[in-house]
């Protein structure tokens, strides 16, 4: 059986790796466990006070005129790179990549906007 303590320095090598390559706050990553029903920022499941900030900025966010801007802009222009002005897969895989983007982002608001608080 191996020592707890080589877990939790092979988890912090691993924790300082990731500082290390990643241009990303990890503080600000956020997750979903379904099968819990849980949200987490960081790692840590977030507070229903919280959630309930969280889903009103999600509210305000997807009513204002600046989301639109920045969902549909890109949207339009990786629909446009790929069908319209294409000349390789790189322009396909460029589009895709752009959508994938706006649906990760939209999958964060929604997770957001449909939490119920008890």
């Amino acid at each position: 059986m191996s020592n707890p303590n080589e877990k939790l320095i092979e988890d912090r090598a691993r924790e300082l790796l990731n500082e290390l390559l990643s241009n990303s706050d990890i503080h600000k990553i956020v997750t979903l466990d379904k099968a819990r029903g849980k949200v987490y920022a960081g790692g840590q499941v977030l507070t229903p006070e919280r959630l309930v900030n969280l889903k009103a900025e999600a509210e305000f966010l997807t009513q204002s005129d600046l989301w639109q801007l920045l969902y549909n802009t890109p949207k339009e222009l990786a629909q446009r790179a790929m069908f319209v002005n294409s000349e390789s897969l790189d322009d396909m895989k460029k589009g895709k990549s752009i959508l994938y983007t706006l649906s990760t982002q939209q999958n964060i608001i929604d997770t957001f906007l449909s939490f119920v608080p008890k």
